[in-house]
């Protein structure tokens, strides 16, 4: 705790500053983790889309026409997801995940999305 303490005295910090400041950044990397979360979820169901948005009775260019539609709109939200997830900020968040779990191993229970049913709502 000493060096805790001194650690703010050299950055000009009072103790409830520097708590603040790492609340803020926990809730920031929390919200990058939730979108993170949203879109690889978003991800589970692009062949489904791919496939609802084909018309049932319709001719065969008009089937292409909207295959492609669907390939090209789910490229894109792949794409989307590997930009978010290799961006600096998510590989940022993601290493401060891996050493808070390295240094306290203990008591990390599973995500489950049944305990958080407003999970999709990135407005929280």
């Amino acid at each position: 705790m000493a060096a805790h303490l001194g650690q703010n005295k050299s950055t000009g910090l009072g103790q409830g500053e520097a708590g603040s400041a790492e609340e803020e950044q926990l809730d920031s990397n929390m919200k990058q983790l939730n979108l993170l979360h949203v879109k690889c979820r978003e991800l589970r169901t692009t062949i489904q889309r791919m496939l609802e948005s084909i018309p049932n009775n319709a001719s065969s260019e008009e089937v292409y026409e909207a295959f492609v539609k669907s390939v090209a709109a789910a490229n894109a939200q792949i794409k989307d997801f590997g930009t978010l997830y290799n961006s600096e900020e998510s590989k940022k968040v993601l290493q401060q995940a891996k050493k808070s779990r390295d240094a306290n191993p203990k008591g990390i229970k599973p995500w489950r999305a049944k305990d958080h049913p407003d999970w999709l709502d990135l407005d929280q």
